[in-house]
């Protein structure tokens, strides 16, 4: 471990800087190769709990309403691209790309946290804290949306049910 240490250490600054935004590309690359099946599989660590009322909490200590338009999104599920035909095949296909945007920024976490392992210094800490302060309102964000198209899911399988 400590020979892994010191490969890391000289890395300061801009090639940590580098390494932190690689690994971004990295987690974008993993998420994107998983299928819907895996996905749907994953849905259970990403449901939504109970604590979270349905999202309400996120907009109860964050107002999540009021910033989240104004989070950069490459989705093509983003608002600006949201389909005005919300079928259920669509609003299912969301739901498992909320999940793979959660896990895409809980990667990118992980791959900061691994390297305030590796290579500890007071450089490398602000660099892995811009990380997850870049990160955390985007999960917020799939946390709040996601029980939100689930009650649109639900009432859509009702109304299927009813004709």
């Amino acid at each position: 471990m400590k020979n892994l240490i010191n490969i890391f250490v000289p890395l300061t600054g801009f090639p940590l800087a580098i390494l932190v935004v690689a690994s971004m590309f990295l987690a974008s690359y993993i998420v994107n190769a998983i299928d819907y099946k895996t996905l749907s599989k994953l849905y259970k660590l990403y449901r939504p709990r109970k604590w979270e009322n349905g999202g309400n909490i996120y907009q109860k200590l964050f107002k999540v309403k009021y910033w989240k338009d104004y989070i950069p999104s490459v989705s093509a599920f983003d608002k600006k691209n949201l389909s005005r035909d919300l079928n259920i095949e669509y609003i299912n296909q969301y739901l498992l790309e909320t999940v793979r945007a959660e896990l895409c920024h809980d990667l990118i976490i992980l791959f900061s946290i691994i390297f305030i392992i590796i290579a500890p210094s007071t450089t490398h800490a602000k660099i892995i804290l811009w990380t997850i302060i870049a990160n955390i309102p985007c999960i917020i964000i799939q946390r709040y949306n996601r029980p939100r198209f689930e009650k649109i899911q639900k009432q859509k399988l009702r109304n299927q049910g009813r004709k």
